[in-house]
């Protein structure tokens, strides 16, 4: 555990911590500093800001109680992960209204925060109005989770996004076991067994709600119908969705909570009863009936400087207790959240502001009627605001006038023949029909349906929630566009670009018009191919629709599959995988002028020959030449032998110099075997009877420089082959088989002795 202050100096830290960990909520670490030799060095200074880090989360201290016990300091000190501080101390200003992903929601809150997000989960878009506009970015990640329906834990700066955190674990807590004090509170004061809900209306158009809906507790067949407050949300437009929120508002009403407190076995050996938040357990305790599967909703953690347990309080709840622990982040933006669920209305305050104007003026008007006559001229009735005379309508059998000048400059709003578009404020207008001036075509309103038809042609285009349709003087459909399919003959834009843009974690797909509409599954559709000059993408993948596993680049016949830099033809760029699989390798000869072809091995490793698909069943590697520093038996292989086989009579293996064919070098080894010296291997065997002594007088030995060594070359010892019998030559009778000669050398000395032999006996013979 370390301690950092303001400046950046960090310190070890010695103290007994308490973690408070809450599912979706507030997170806490809690210690006393004690005047350790260790704590020493930081203890007087400590104050709020500091950071501490354990457990590897960061934590920023937001309290600090100084004391003094006898004549020593302690510090109390209270703190939360810096995330959480960092987010309730940044805002985003800008405002957001549309209909966002997840993904994009928390790009949103993350984006430029110091900390970065994993959705792991799928989760549904949704629609965000007044989103940001100067909230704190704790108050949005709030309100996002609570909305998409997701669980968060936190890990170093990187926040992860489930539908569910924890495990399924192997261990359960059960009393007189492993847990003691087990407490289960139930709390029926806010229960419902009924709950009715209005959807799909525009705003503030309850009562014209398309979609109402109703969900009844089997329960209420025990304790009676207990009605929940209605959910009015016009955003809601599927009967699925709707009774999702009933039944969750009614299953949910029901509180319970069950605490305890823990063992800690891990010292004991049993290492896997570590308990993290959000983990699915079993409960069991006899004694109150409790033996269900729970969650662990609230975790207390007490730890010494060493990271032993001492303490371990948990809190569990059920599913629908679970979800009652959402979000209760230290923000204020649960009213925000009721509202757009339907449970409250919005207060007049927040109506858009042309609609708070126009209501107002009609509640605090106090207008002056002034009805036309003889006396004061006027034809008709004059309406004038009181406190603006500016402000005044006319209204008379020939139209309708207004005017903010006092009359100096009226405008003509409507008259028998019709409105006047120009003096029209507002943002609805109820209407049948809208005509050209030629009337050559209108314009038609039906309900939600709009329609625009040319009466030269009878070609007609309509558009209602349902799509766009055009239609040709048949009624044939020529091209539409709706949720499942557009359609037309080209797709172009007037911009330099054309995009396909699906939704975050969504894919441009090419599939056959017949298989439209589909159900959006993958393997729901029959593809086709995409031709085009160029494609430009950071990966591909098999289509896994199609059945297939492999991966197909296919050139022309004698063409090339070529890997350049982007915007090239000539600038190769690297190929990387994990094998290939090819008939033949050779260089490029495109890239540069070099002949060379390099395979690079990491440090330290080989380039290694194996039958395919395996890691040791070698296979042999044939080329013109080797160059290396050393060749090393293959251990991997077996055997302790190295072969250097050449072709038959007259093959050899010769060490010449590098480059050349007949200037040699010598072979330093150990010791040099023959192939066999074993009578049992050998046939045809006799014995070398000719005499060699003639042979060695007449043989010389010569010193002398082959004809192509170098000035200064060492001079050589040897003898020539023209004075010696082929019966040492080598294979190829141009050089001494050096056994050979050597055991012919052992023959002149065997006729040496026969000689000394004759000699001693001649000797004696004449001394005796």
């Amino acid at each position: 555990m370390q301690i950092r202050n303001l400046n950046g100096d960090e310190y070890a830290l010695q103290a007994t911590t308490t973690t408070d960990l809450e599912l979706n909520g507030n997170q806490s670490l809690s210690l006393q500093i004690l005047p350790t030799k260790v704590n020493k060095l930081f203890i007087d200074d400590v104050a709020e800001m500091w950071q501490i880090t354990a457990d590897g989360i960061t934590y920023k201290i937001v309290y600090a109680k100084r004391k003094g016990e006898g004549r020593l300091l302690t510090v109390d000190v209270k703190a939360v992960p810096l995330f959480f501080d960092d987010f309730d101390t940044q805002r985003i200003y800008e405002r957001y209204d549309q209909h966002m992903t997840a993904i994009n929601c928390f790009s949103i809150i993350f984006e430029s925060s110091g900390y970065e997000f994993v959705l792991v989960d799928q989760f549904e878009a949704i629609q965000w109005e007044g989103f940001g506009e100067g909230a704190t970015r704790l108050a949005m990640f709030k309100e996002a989770i609570n909305r998409y329906g997701v669980e968060f834990r936190i890990v170093g700066t990187t926040v992860y996004l489930e539908r569910q955190i924890g495990r399924d674990t192997s261990f359960m807590y059960r009393h007189k076991l492993n847990a003691s004090n087990i407490v289960q509170e139930i709390d029926a004061g806010s229960m419902y067994t009924y709950a009715k809900g209005y959807g799909d209306f525009a705003e503030g158009e309850e009562q014209d709600a398309k979609l109402i809906r109703e969900y009844t507790s089997p329960l209420a067949n025990i304790i009676g119908k207990r009605e929940a407050p209605p959910i009015k949300n016009g955003k809601i437009t599927t009967t699925s969705k709707m009774d999702e929120s009933l039944k969750a508002l009614v299953d949910e009403s029901l509180q319970i909570s069950v605490s305890s407190d823990i063992f800690d076995l891990r010292k004991q050996g049993y290492e896997l009863g570590q308990p993290e938040l959000g983990d699915r357990t079993f409960l069991i305790d006899e004694r109150i009936g409790l033996n269900e599967e729970v969650r662990i909703v609230n975790m207390s953690i007490k730890k010494d400087w060493k990271g032993n347990v001492l303490d371990l309080k948990l809190t569990f709840g059920s599913d629908g207790l679970t979800k009652r622990y959402q979000s209760r982040l230290n923000t204020a933006a649960k009213d925000i959240t009721d509202i757009l669920a339907g449970h409250k209305k919005m207060p007049f305050s927040v109506l858009p502001s042309a609609k708070q104007a126009a209501v107002r003026k009609l509640e605090e008007a106090q207008t002056e009627l002034i009805f036309g006559n003889a006396e004061n001229g006027v034809q008709g009735i004059i309406a004038q605001d009181k406190n603006d005379p500016n402000k005044l309508m006319w209204m008379n059998s020939n139209g309708w006038m207004i005017s903010v000048d006092g009359g100096v400059t009226p405008k003509v709003a409507a008259t028998a023949e019709g409105i006047v578009a120009e003096s029209i404020i507002g943002q609805s207008i109820i209407g049948l029909n809208l005509t050209s001036i030629d009337e050559s075509g209108y314009f038609h309103v039906n309900g939600s349906d709009a329609e625009f038809v040319d009466l030269n042609t009878n070609r007609t285009v309509s558009i209602s929630p349902d799509g766009i349709y055009g239609k040709n003087s048949n009624g044939d459909i020529r091209f539409q566009a709706n949720s499942t399919l557009v359609t037309s003959a080209a797709l172009g834009t007037s911009n330099a670009n054309v995009y396909l843009a699906p939704m975050d974690d969504g894919e441009a797909r090419v599939v056959r018009h017949s298989s439209v509409p589909g159900d959006g599954t993958v393997d729901d559709y029959v593809y086709s191919p995409i031709r085009s000059l160029g494609m430009y993408g950071n990966f591909w993948n098999v289509n896994a629709a199609t059945n297939g596993t492999h991966l197909y680049a296919r050139p022309l016949s004698g063409g090339e599959l070529r890997v350049t830099l982007n915007e090239t033809t000539s600038n190769y760029q690297n190929v990387r995988a994990d094998r290939i699989f090819a008939n033949r390798v050779t260089p490029n000869a495109l890239q540069s002028s070099q002949d060379h072809f390099y395979l690079g091995t990491l440090n330290g490793g080989e380039f290694r020959v194996v039958n395919n698909d395996t890691t040791e069943n070698w296979n042999s590697v044939r080329a013109s030449g080797y160059f290396g520093d050393f060749i090393d038996k293959n251990a991997l292989s077996g055997g302790s032998h190295i072969y250097v086989r050449p072709a038959g009579d007259p093959g050899e293996l010769r060490v010449t110099v590098r480059g050349t064919t007949g200037t040699y070098r010598p072979v330093k080894a150990l010791d040099f075997n023959t192939d066999t010296s074993v009578r049992e291997n050998k046939k045809d065997i006799q014995v070398y009877s000719k005499n060699t002594l003639n042979t060695w007088r007449n043989a010389n030995v010569y010193t002398y420089h082959r004809i192509n060594d170098n000035t200064g070359a060492k001079l050589q010892l040897g003898m020539m082959i023209d004075e010696m019998p082929d019966v040492t030559y080598a294979e190829s009778y141009d050089s001494f088989a050096l056994y050979a000669l050597l055991s012919y050398a052992i023959k002149g000395v065997k006729d040496v002795l026969d000689y000394v032999d004759t000699l001693e006996e001649r000797v004696a013979l004449l001394e005796g």
